[in-house]
Order: structure tokens, then C-alpha cells, then sequence
């Protein structure tokens, strides 16, 4: 659930209005002419900075004044009336303003008449101070007229006729008729642009409006540049600590907090309190509203004792204020009930969201965007206490509004749609459950790859985050059986790993031929300096910050990706014949039978598995833990070359492969995609099941990051490829040249202690062989370099034969449990379960910065400021490797990285897919140097020979568990490289038919 909208609209601010005529001299025994100037000159200065209540005591002594001189129905008693009333608006004193604004408005009919402009003026601020009661039937009345009145006099270019159409448009947002409110702003805008410049200050409440109506629409990408627009005016005109500045900042602090960018958000409204306090006191309504927004972004965070109080104040400055019914009190009521309720406080909950509810439908309609917001909010309430009948008619009530309002594309529209789907599985209504679960998660997905696309690929994360859990609740269907597992297969498809699909998609587009191609270049040579080791967290911290402001310039000038949803029928029919797609899924189940804050259970790893006929299976593989331990105690026997490592993946493949034996007969070919720790299984090494055969002998094995590959996999690429490009022996040392015949047996990993990189004799014959039979390029010593492979662009195969690292990450906060699609306070409906990505330390908190592969120099990094003989993850993923069809990296653990949950690994083999290769062969742990060189000349035998890429993996391993050498027949050395991508033979070399 979420909370109303509190956002405060620029172009509503009050602004002095100058005297028409200069004050006449008539005797006062207070004030003569030249002192009521002084006064109205030091007045405006006060307005100007915010400080309302010393302006409007100055007014109380002009008023009058005028009264005396200029007489009571002269244009400036009526200017000094208006801008009196102006400042009691400004400090929420409705009733006050009001009496001035009517008297000032009947003596510009009486004396200028109805069609002047000064009378239009008076029309806009009484409209306005209805506006800001939300009395918009009021309002629009008179907004009408003004409009009318000065388009006719001024002209329809006019900055006034700007100001007309701009309020105008507020009200139409404010009542939810975003497709009337749209072209007022757009206008508006264009009018003020050209009349007072881009850079005015109008310009930039014009700016800041338009962003809002698209914010409330759930287009974030179009909100956010013109924000930013907005403040950078706003900053250069005003300075930091304007009010007027407080509003933007404001807004743009409410876009972070819905995109789930936490830090950024609280930084922002921490910032907007203080100048509100400062400008306008701790009891204006204003500073309810920053209040308000800080408890939003608290309790989304789940800090409910932060929230509570926060929430509170905010309502007691409101009630006092704007009245107990005012929109902005309504919001109040909400977003506390919401807080009672997350603290299981109910007895307090139910009266405050009646209450909000008809508050809202009395003075916004029945129809409103934030009567929908309440509705839900109660239906979520009733259904977190079981009580379905109750929930059900306003979940559809809700569901109903939003679809009329917001659209279908709306993240609300699809929170409550898989709200709803939620309370009908729950029911044991599955069809009804089904219909509308597909079409919630359609929507979170199209909005994923609408938005995601225009940030930093550092805030991706906290933005699909930002979405919730939906799609992991509805994994329980499976279980079921039938249409519920492919419910539950759909999901799957559509999610994991999207943003790495977004990433790929948007990398293609970046190397394409236009003005992106400069940026592109800027970002490689920027993410070469974050990669530097030698760095001070200040260093990077500035670094990043740029990186990102590139990132968003760039993805503003590519095509927008045009979003796609996978059928589950869509992927099943590019299965081949005999084979079977097995999509493994970690997930908490979600059991509605429970208490609310018992339903998550705990994670377990569930099966799901496709066939050709568009058959779907699955199966429930058990808690997650205990296979996860399974993994961890086989990968550590396998690193040691213990003799009992077989076994423990023999007992491993019993838990994870045994239950599927049923689904999988009669099958041939097995497409497997990991979620999880088993991302680090070999299952090469895994026992078929009831065969007593291994898995690789069993069955073609093919390892794809999510089934959606089978789709793009079918499609091969125009753009030629250049010739393969093999590194071995990299001189770590920039003294190092030939290295010893007789050096001990080395492993591919480093000493991560000292970052120190010992020598690699072994990877000289691998290299030579490698390059004899491809017909590559060799690098070795102080020429295999990283500079070399970027610089060479989509190498038909890339072979590096060198050490790769991944350095863990310093421990980071446990990230709070995500509730299902739960409620969000503040500013506009925030998102369903909203949570922050898991905080990163000072020292390379990007994973793809903490995983890469040591070249020549890299023990002496700081020798050389072009190259520091690091090729990062991160590197790579900026690369152009279209028309590559391999990579591999012969090193130790190249597979690994950091697993996220939906995403797969953070690491080489993520960057390698960005950048655009086919397929990638990479290891799961420490490897041998001498073992590995014969590993990988005899794949590239088979290979060369025209064996399919995975064939020749599976030839080589079952070679070598047969080996001559005995110690190499242990699936330490066989089962270490893991093939990813495309399992076909390698397509045609450069130049060849």
C-alpha cells in the first residue's frame, strides 16, 4: 500500500504585486509616502527569503495606510490588499487571505473593469487559495475566467498567459486528469522559454510542474532530467536555501525514494527540513509536508520507530493548519494507520483509514487517484487479518480507479492487480488468481524495461528492489501444479536476470555508429581509472559520482529499448526436439494461512521444468540452507583434492537432481539456468538421476543464464569478427621477462593478502598450442597487456591464460525483509516493498570492480599511469565484443562474483555476456597451471575440429576423468570450467564461407 500524494506545486507561490501608481502624499500620523515605500521595498526582501510572518506585519501597517491615502477603492489598496492576503496564504491563515483576495477582486471589477489584467490576477489568487484547500470546485471556475480574460488581453505568448495555463493545469493534476494537464504545461513551458529564457526562474516552476504530472504517471525517466533542470536553475537564480528551491528539492527527493534510491532520497529531505525550519518555522504546513516524506522513506525502510513520531507531528501541524479535512491531514491519517499497522498496533487502524477514506472521497471524488490509494490501503488491511470478503470489493474498487486514471503501465495499477491476485490465491480462487498475476507482473516488467534504462547501472537494483516481492510470491503456485506452475515459470522468465539483459541491450546500442560513441569513450576511459587498486575511497567516491552522471547522459541518447514479454509457449518452442529446460528458482514461499508477519517462509530452491510441448513441471527441491551448506562443504573438498570430493557431489546431485528424474525421462538434452549458490555447481560432476551415470555422460548439458537465451541464441550476429587474440604469461613484474624452466607447480590464484601475482610457466604452452590451432594472435610477457584486449575489438576468440580474482566485499548491513507489495507513505503512492540494496563499503562496492583478471604489470600497477595491468569486470562490460563466440578465461575461479537473487553472478562472466559475447568457458575454483594447459589444448582440438562447444567440453572432461595422469583424473581438474551461452559448434572465421 502507499500514501496520498503531498507534493507541493511550484507556481503557486505568492509574489508581491508592484503599485500601480505611485502612492499619493496625503498626511498619516504613522507613515508618510516615502516611509510606506521603505516598507514595501523591505517587505518584498522578506517575501523573497521566506520569512512570511515579518512581511505580512509590515503589510498590516501599508494596508491601512492606503486605506487613508489612495482611499478604499483605489488599484493600490487593492495591489497592498493582495499582497497582504498573499502572505497569510503563504502561513496557511486560509480565512484571513480570503476576505482580502474577494475585496480586493470587486473593487478592480468596480474600478479597472472585468476584462483588465490586474482583475485576471485577482481571479488566479483566489482560485489559488481555493486550489490550496483542495475547494477545487471553486477553483476551476475561476481559473477558467482568468485564462479566458488574459489570453484576450495579453496575447497567448504572454509570461501571464503562461501563468494561467500553468494553474489551470495544477488543478486538472491535482484531480487526477493528467491527459488534460499535459498540454497546459507543455505550453506553459514554451511560453516562458521563450519569452523570459531558459534560464528564468519561471522557467524552472514550469520545468519542475510538468516533471511532477509525469512522476505522478509513474514516468520517471521523463520526471527526472527536468528536475535536475529545474534546481540548476533554481541554485544559480535563488541560492541553496530558498524555499522556492526546497520545493524541487522535494519532489526530486520523492522520485529517489520511489525508484528505491534511499540514501539519495534521505539526503535530500533532510535537507528540505532544514531550510523549511529555517524559512518558513517548525509549525508550517510546508514542514509537515517535509516531515511527512522522511517518515514515507523510513517506514519503507521498515524504521517504524523513526516514522511514528515524524508522522505525528506532521498530522498535528496539519489539523491545526489546513483543518482536519484537508487532503494533505488525509494523507497524514493514512500514512500513520499505515505505520500502526506494520507495528501490529490495530486497534488504532481501522478509524484512521475510514476516516482518511471519506475524507478523501468527499473533497477529491470517488474517482480520485488518492481515494483509490485509501481504498487500498483498507483492503490491505482487512486482507492482512483474513477478513477476504472485506478486502476483495475494495481491491476492485481500487484496481477499477487506477486503471481509469493512471493506465495500465502504472506501478500501482500493478501492485494492486497483484494484490488482488494474492487475495484469490488465497481463496483457492487459482484462475481468477492466475489471470491477474500475469498481468501485474507484465506491467512491473515493461516498467522495469521502460525505466531502468535511464540510470546508473550502480541504482538498477534498488530500482527493480523498489517493486517488490510479487513475482516471488507467486513461485508458491507452482506447487500446485499445472497453470500455477506456469504462472510461476512466467515470472521466472520475465525476471532473472532482466537487468543484465538491459545492460547487453544498451552496450550493443552504445557501440553503434552517432554521438553516443564519445560518451561511450569517456565511460571506458573513466572506468579504467576506478579500477585502479591504488585508490583513496575519496578518489573513487568522486570517480563514481562522475561515472554516473556519464551513464545518464549516455542511456538519454540511445534508442529507447522497446520492452518485451517472454511466453512461457515462446520458449518452448525454440527447445529442440528431446531436450528439456530446468529453471531452478530460490524463493521464500508465501503461505496465506499464516499470521501476516509469519507468511514469508523460508527460502528453498524449487525446480521448474519446460518442455518442448510447452509441458511444465515442478518440483520442490527443499530448504535452501541445507543444499546451500551441501555446495560449500564440495567446493571446499574439491579445492583441497580430497578424495571424498566425488562423493559429496554425488550426494549433492541425490537433492537436486534425483526428484526431477520423473519430469526429465525421455529426455536427451538438459538447458539448465541456476539460481543462487548453485551458480558454483559443476554439474558436469553431478550423478545422473537413477542412471548410474554422470550427469555429463547422461545427457547434453547446456548452462544458460535464463531460458529467455533460447530466444536470442537463435539469432546470429552480421557484424564479422576480427582474429582470436590469445594472452599467456603476463609479466606481472615490468622486470620480469623469461621465466625459469624449473619453477614449483603454480595455481592460477593470487595471494589476495598482498594483491601479489606469482608467475605462470605453464600458460606459455597452453598459449602457443591454443594460438597454433586457432590460428590467433599470441600476447605474452610485457605484451599481454590489458590495454591489448581493449583495444582489439570482438576478437572471434578471446583466451586469456593468466590469475583472475574476486575480492569479497567488506561485510555489508543486512538488508531489511521485503513484505509483499505492502503500503509506502509520502509524497506520491510509493511502490510496493520498497527496499534498499544492500549497502556497499567504501572500497569497491562494486562487484565488478572487485572481479577481473591480472595481466602484464599488475604487481607493479603504479609504474604505469595508462595501464595498471588490471582488466576489471567492469572494464569488460563497457567492451565491444558483438561477433565474439568465445571467451574464455583459463584462471582460477573466473566463474565467481557476487550471486544477487534474480540477477546470477556479479563477475567476468556477467561482464562478458554485457559486452556481447556468445558464450563464455570460466572456472569455479582454484585450477592447476600445468593440468589446465592440457585441458584446454585438447578442447581446442575438438573444437578446431568442428565438435559444437559444449560437446567438446563434455569430450575433454570425460577424457581426462580417464587421464594417464591419475591426479588429473579428479574433478578438480575436469570439472572446473563451466561453459555459458552458446553450445553450438563455433561459427564461420573471418573471411572463410
Amino acid at each position: 500500500m502507499k500514501g496520498v500524494r503531498s507534493l507541493i506545486l511550484l507556481g503557486l507561490l505568492w509574489v508581491a504585486e508592484p503599485l500601480l501608481e505611485p502612492v499619493p502624499a496625503h498626511a498619516s500620523p504613522d507613515l508618510d509616502a516615502g516611509r510606506a515605500s521603505s516598507l514595501v521595498k523591505q517587505a518584498e526582501k522578506l517575501q523573497a527569503a521566506g520569512q512570511y510572518a515579518e512581511a505580512s506585519r509590515l503589510y498590516e501597517q501599508i494596508v491601512p495606510w492606503l486605506e487613508v491615502n489612495a482611499g478604499p477603492e483605489h488599484p493600490d489598496t487593492a495591489t497592498g490588499l493582495n499582497n497582504l492576503a498573499g502572505l497569510y496564504s503563504a502561513q496557511r491563515q486560509y480565512a484571513k487571505a480570503e476576505t482580502l483576495y474577494q475585496r480586493a477582486l470587486e473593487i478592480r471589477e468596480k474600478v479597472l473593469g472585468p476584462e483588465h489584467l490586474a482583475t485576471a490576477a485577482s481571479l488566479n489568487k483566489l482560485a489559488l487559495l481555493y486550489f490550496e484547500q483542495a475547494l477545487y470546485s471553486k477553483a476551476g471556475p475561476l481559473f477558467d475566467r482568468a485564462l479566458s480574460m488574459v489570453a484576450k488581453i495579453a496575447g497567448p505568448e504572454h509570461p501571464f498567459t503562461a501563468i494561467s495555463l500553468n494553474n489551470l493545469a495544477e488543478l486538472y493534476n491535482a484531480q487526477g486528469e493528467y491527459a488534460k494537464a499535459e498540454p497546459l504545461y507543455q505550453r506553459a513551458l514554451g511560453i516562458r522559454e521563450k519569452a523570459l529564457g531558459p534560464e528564468h526562474v519561471e522557467t524552472a516552476g514550469s520545468l519542475n510542474n510538468l516533471a511532477i504530472l509525469y512522476f505522478s504517471q509513474g514516468l520517471y525517466s521523463k520526471a527526472d532530467p527536468l528536475y535536475q533542470r529545474a534546481l540548476t536553475i533554481q541554485e544559480k537564480a535563488l541560492g541553496s536555501d530558498n524555499p522556492e528551491i526546497a520545493i524541487t528539492l522535494n519532489n526530486l527527493a520523492a522520485l529517489y525514494g520511489s525508484q528505491g534510491l534511499f540514501t539519495k532520497a534521505e539526503t535530500l529531505h533532510l535537507r528540505v527540513l532544514k531550510v523549511r525550519e529555517k524559512a518558513l518555522g517548525p509549525e508550517h504546513p510546508d514542514t509537515a509536508t517535509t516531515l511527512n516524506n522522511l517518515a514515507a522513506l523510513y517506514y519503507s525502510q521498515d524504521q517504524y520507530a523513526k516514522a511514528e513520531p515524524l508522522l505525528k507531528r506532521a498530522l498535528a501541524i496539519r489539523e491545526k493548519a489546513l483543518g482536519s479535512e484537508h487532503p494533505e491531514t488525509t494523507s497524514s491519517l493514512n500514512n500513520l494507520a499505515e505505520v500502526y499497522r506494520a507495528q501490529d498496533q490495530y486497534a488504532k487502524i481501522e478509524p484512521l483509514y475510514q476516516r482518511a477514506l471519506a475524507l478523501n472521497e468527499k473533497r477529491l471524488g470517488p474517482e480520485h487517484p488518492d481515494t483509490a490509494t485509501n481504498l487500498g490501503n483498507l483492503a490491505f488491511y482487512y486482507h492482512g487479518l483474513g477478513f477476504f470478503a472485506k478486502a476483495e470489493p475494495l481491491y476492485q474498487r481500487a484496481l477499477a480507479i487506477e486503471k481509469k486514471v493512471l493506465g495500465l503501465e502504472h506501478p500501482q495499477t500493478a501492485k494492486s492487480l497483484n494484490n488482488l491476485a494474492i487475495l484469490y490465491a488465497f481463496q483457492g480462487q487459482n484462475l481468477k488468481s492466475e489471470e491477474l498475476a500475469h498481468l501485474g507482473l507484465s506491467i512491473q516488467v515493461t516498467l522495469i524495461q521502460r525505466e531502468a534504462p535511464f540510470l546508473p547501472v550502480a541504482e538498477r537494483q534498488s530500482f527493480i528492489h523498489s517493486f517488490g516481492h510479487a513475482h516471488e510470491g507467486f513461485m508458491a503456485s507452482a506447487l500446485r501444479g499445472g497453470s500455477g506452475a506456469e504462472l510461476a515459470l512466467f515470472s521466472r522468465l520475465n525476471r532473472h536476470g532482466l537487468l543484465q539483459e538491459i545492460e547487453q541491450r544498451q552496450a550493443q546500442l552504445a557501440s553503434l555508429p552517432g554521438p553516443q560513441q564519445a560518451l561511450a569513450a569517456e565511460l571506458r576511459g573513466l572506468t579504467q581509472q576506478l579500477a585502479a587498486l591504488t585508490l583513496s575511497s575519496e578518489q573513487r567516491q568522486q570517480l563514481s559520482g562522475r561515472q554516473q552522471a556519464l551513464e545518464r547522459q549516455l542511456y538519454r541518447l540511445l534508442p529507447q529499448l522497446r520492452p518485451r514479454i517472454v511466453e512461457v509457449l515462446q520458449v518452448a518452442a525454440a527447445l529442440p526436439a528431446g531436450s528439456a529446460l530446468i529453471e531452478f528458482q530460490l524463493y521464500r514461499p508465501l503461505d496465506g494461512t499464516k499470521p501476516a508477519k509469519q507468511r514469508w517462509g523460508q527460502a528453498r530452491y524449487l525446480a521448474l521444468v519446460l518442455k518442448p510441448n510447452g509441458d511444465v513441471t515442478s518440483v520442490d527441491l527443499g530448504l535452501a540452507s541445507p543444499i546451500d551448506e551441501r555446495i560449500q562443504t564440495a567446493l571446499q573438498a574439491t579445492e583441497q583434492v580430497e578424495e571424498r570430493a566425488p562423493q559429496l557431489w554425488s550426494e549433492l546431485g541425490n537433492v537436486l537432481l534425483e526428484p526431477l528424474a520423473p519430469a526429465i525421462r525421455g529426455v536427451h538434452t538438459l538447458f539448465l539456468s541456476p539460481d543462487g549458490q548453485l551458480n558454483r555447481v559443476p554439474f558436469a560432476a553431478l550423478p545422473a538421476p537413477g542412471s548410474g551415470q554422470l550427469l555429463a555422460d547422461a545427457f547434453q548439458l547446456r548452462l544458460l543464464t535464463t531460458g529467455r537465451e533460447l530466444l536470442d541464441l537463435q539469432t546470429r550476429v552480421s557484424s564479422p569478427a576480427t582474429q582470436p587474440l590469445i594472452l599467456a604469461n603476463p609479466s606481472f613484474d615490468q622486470q620480469q621477462r623469461d621465466t625459469p624452466n624449473r619453477v614449483a607447480p603454480q595455481r592460477r590464484a593470487p595471494d589476495l593478502a598482498r594483491l601479489h601475482w606469482s608467475p605462470l610457466p605453464g600458460t606459455i604452452s597452453e598459449g602457443k598450442a591454443v594460438a597454433a590451432l586457432t590460428g590467433a594472435r599470441l600476447l605474452t610477457q610485457s605484451e599481454a597487456t590489458a590495454v591489448a584486449v581493449q583495444q582489439q575489438q570482438a576478437p572471434r576468440i578471446l583466451h586469456i591464460a593468466s590469475h583472475a580474482f574476486y575480492l569479497e566485499d567488506q561485510p555489508a548491513s543486512d538488508a531489511a525483509e521485503g513484505a509483499l507489495n505492502r503500503g509506502g507513505l509520502g509524497v506520491q503512492p510509493l511502490s510496493s516493498g520498497q527496499r534498499p540494496a544492500p549497502a556497499r563499503s567504501a572500497i569497491g562496492g562494486d562487484p565488478l570492480l572487485r572481479s577481473g583478471i591480472a595481466l602484464a604489470g599488475a604487481n607493479t600497477s603504479q609504474a604505469s599511469t595508462s595501464d595498471d595491468g588490471y582488466l576489471t569486470a567492469l572494464e569488460v562490460a563497457r567492451l565491444n565484443w558483438k561477433g565474439t563466440e568465445l571467451v574464455v578465461i583459463s584462471a582460477c575461479e573466473s566463474g565467481n562474483g557476487e550471486i544477487q537473487a534474480g540477477e546470477g553472478v556479479y563477475g567476468l562472466k556477467r561482464a562478458i555476456a554485457v559486452a556481447g559475447a556468445r558464450s563464455s568457458l570460466l572456472s569455479l575454483w582454484k585450477v592447476d597451471d600445468l593440468a589446465t594447459a592440457a585441458f584446454m589444448e585438447s578442447l581446442y582440438s575438438r573444437l578446431m575440429a568442428g565438435a559444437g562447444r559444449a560437446d567438446a567440453l563434455a569430450a575433454t572432461q570425460s577424457e581426462f576423468r580417464r587421464h594417464a595422469t591419475t591426479e588429473w583424473r579428479h574433478p578438480y581438474v575436469w570439472a572446473a570450467f563451466q561453459l555459458s551461452g552458446d553450445w553450438e559448434r563455433l561459427g564461420p572465421a573471418p573471411g572463410s564461407d
